[in-house]
């Protein structure tokens, strides 16, 4: 499977390090892809996307599309992944697994971000993901996009949510 985004994507919308290792932060992509994107689309448009070679650069990169007269911005989902990636990045990025344990990365010279910090940093990105998520839906909503189907399942925090159309 590969990642839909790269860190350079999220760098357009999010403050994040440059560095020549991927490793963990493609893991998170997945993670953000499977866990968080797949059931905000749905299993057909999600296995579609992955696996097509058909053209999905307006639904991956945004832009403006029109609808009873009206123009509308789609931001596009790669801005949506870039947050829930960052979000998890944010939140788990220093934890790494050794040959003795798992233990959390540490520098010398800084401190490092407290948990509740983190998982206030991680709420609030999960949170704008969803926000603008619901921008991109209408653009798949308004456009009768292929092989999406409104009505699937999401979870915003503890609640559950099923909108059936």
């Amino acid at each position: 499977m590969q990642p839909l985004i790269t860190r350079n994507d999220i760098a357009q919308y999010r403050q994040i390090s440059k560095t020549p290792n991927n490793e963990k932060l493609n893991e998170m992509i997945l993670d953000a892809q499977l866990l968080d994107l797949q059931p905000l689309l749905g299993e057909v448009l999600y296995n579609k996307l992955m696996a097509s070679s058909a053209d999905h650069t307006e639904l991956m990169a945004g832009g403006i599309y029109e609808h009873d007269g009206i123009s509308y911005t789609n931001y596009g989902l790669k801005m949506v992944l870039a947050y829930f990636t960052y979000a998890r990045y944010m939140m788990f990025s220093s934890v790494t697994d050794t040959p003795f344990s798992v233990v959390e990365k540490l520098n010398n010279d800084s401190r490092p971000v407290d948990s509740a910090a983190k998982k206030t940093i991680y709420s609030l990105n999960r949170d704008a993901a969803m926000q603008l998520w619901e921008n991109v839906r209408n653009y798949l909503v308004r456009t009768n996009y292929p092989d999406y189907r409104s009505g699937t399942t999401c979870s915003t925090g503890g609640l559950r949510f099923t909108k059936i159309v």
